[in-house]
């Protein structure tokens, strides 16, 4: 059944065939000078503000003609953020967390900040710099030390 299917097929296309090549050989004087009017149409200038592409706006190419945003979108990301911020400013109690964020850097690594302040030290009696709270400060540093 499919070879008779197919044998039908063929020779429909037998019958179309010669019907196309009279339809080009009718038109190929026709397409040759309409083909030569279109290529001098291109390689005429184009006046830009008479051409559709004074209106394209940069941002039509990066997101679409289409606003993809509801109108009540502002509102809703306003008013989630507004809640999140009351619960986790206002209503969350501090955890092991917030206790650990809390300290500061100097307490977590030993010597630091005697160190940084030899260095601020260091670079204000360069440039001629108040150093007396430095030098307080690592007064108590050393006393620290002293008594443990």
């Amino acid at each position: 059944m499919f070879s008779r299917l197919a044998g039908v097929s063929q020779r429909v296309n037998l019958r179309i065939i010669p019907k196309i090549h009279r339809l080009v050989a009718s038109n190929s004087s026709h397409a040759t000078s309409k083909a030569k009017d279109i290529e001098e149409e291109l390689d005429t200038p184009i006046k830009y503000t008479s051409s559709p592409a004074k209106d394209w706006q940069a941002r039509t190419t990066r997101v679409g003609r289409e606003e993809s945003r509801l109108w009540y979108e502002p509102y809703v990301i306003l008013f989630s953020l507004t809640v999140f911020m009351v619960y986790f400013t206002l209503i969350r109690e501090e955890n092991d967390i917030d206790e650990e964020l809390s300290k500061s850097l100097y307490s977590r690594i030993n010597g630091l900040e005697e160190h940084q302040l030899r260095v601020s030290l260091e670079y204000n009696r360069k440039h001629n710099l108040d150093t007396a709270a430095i030098i307080k400060r690592l007064k108590e540093l050393e006393d620290e030390k002293i008594n443990k």
